[in-house]
């Protein structure tokens, strides 16, 4: 497979885009049940806009909004190029998600995604049911990957904006996500892949909208069904993601505010520039 400078930044930037939608609805301590502040059993929102550089230079801006509620959840995000990145490639990538909170888990009902990029521009849409995963896409995939992921492995996975939501979990059985430990199971409408966490301690960072204590956490992409031959001999894979969460003491949130990515030629680097809780 032959990699560009600016195919690389394309990969990255869309596999940055999906890490962005990280974890919303953190509980600070996991080893025993917490009473969940009175304000927190209302509707909760959050907005967070990044924006990522390569040399210094502007080549991304993403917005993410959530809406939290005591047994329900609904997600937008929006990522696009910009600066150089946008002069070379334009891509524009939208998703939103909805699904219930039951027993401190997270479950997709449905996931919605838009891909513009000046040729396909394709449209995907999911539908979750106890038994079944309906899959729409405009214009359909050439293909499924070899294997296909399996209905059985789309069950079992959450879509990719719920599943780094999931991160902040605090259940028995999904306890280690939230200390950036263990593996989450991820089905985007073709590729059924795992993202593999491994917790880095804590470091002090700075960005425009967050200084202070932030935990480092590598995040690996894990292929399992769904892929094609070249994508699996993608170099990629084998960098992880490195991203920074902090806490939000007042609303109990823990918010994603840095990530960074080395490129063969470069590292990519996005942050948080405005957080806005309400």
């Amino acid at each position: 497979m032959r990699w560009s400078k600016n195919y690389e930044l394309v990969k990255c930037c869309k596999l940055g885009f999906g890490l962005l939608l990280v974890p919303l609805l953190a509980s600070p301590a996991i080893s025993e049940p917490i009473e969940r502040p009175a304000h927190l059993h209302k509707e909760q929102a959050v907005d967070i806009v990044y924006s990522g550089r390569v040399f210094g230079i502007p080549m991304i801006r993403a917005k993410v909004s959530a809406v939290l509620l005591e047994e329900s959840y609904a997600m937008r995000a929006e990522f696009r190029t910009s600066g150089l990145a946008a002069f070379f490639k334009q891509i524009k990538v939208i998703a939103s998600a909805q699904g219930i909170i039951g027993d401190n888990r997270l479950f997709t009902k449905e996931y919605w995604h838009k891909e513009l990029d000046g040729r396909k521009n394709r449209e995907l849409f999911m539908s979750f049911e106890p038994d079944n995963v309906t899959l729409r896409v405009i214009p359909p995939l050439r293909t499924m990957g070899d294997p296909p992921a399996t209905m059985q492995q789309r069950l079992e996975a959450l879509d990719p904006v719920s599943a780094v939501l999931a991160l902040s979990m605090g259940n028995e059985k999904e306890k280690n996500f939230q200390n950036c430990q263990g593996s989450l199971k991820v089905f985007d409408g073709k590729q059924r892949y795992n993202l593999r966490l491994e917790a880095k301690g804590k470091e002090k960072i700075r960005t425009r909208a967050y200084k202070g204590l932030a935990m480092r956490c590598h995040v690996w992409y894990i292929p399992i069904s769904g892929f094609n031959a070249d994508d699996l001999n993608d170099p990629g894979y084998e960098k992880p993601v490195i991203m920074w969460l902090a806490d939000e003491p007042f609303a109990g949130l823990r918010l994603p505010v840095k990530f960074s990515y080395k490129l063969d030629f470069a590292t990519a680097v996005v942050e948080a520039r405005s957080i806005n809780v309400r």
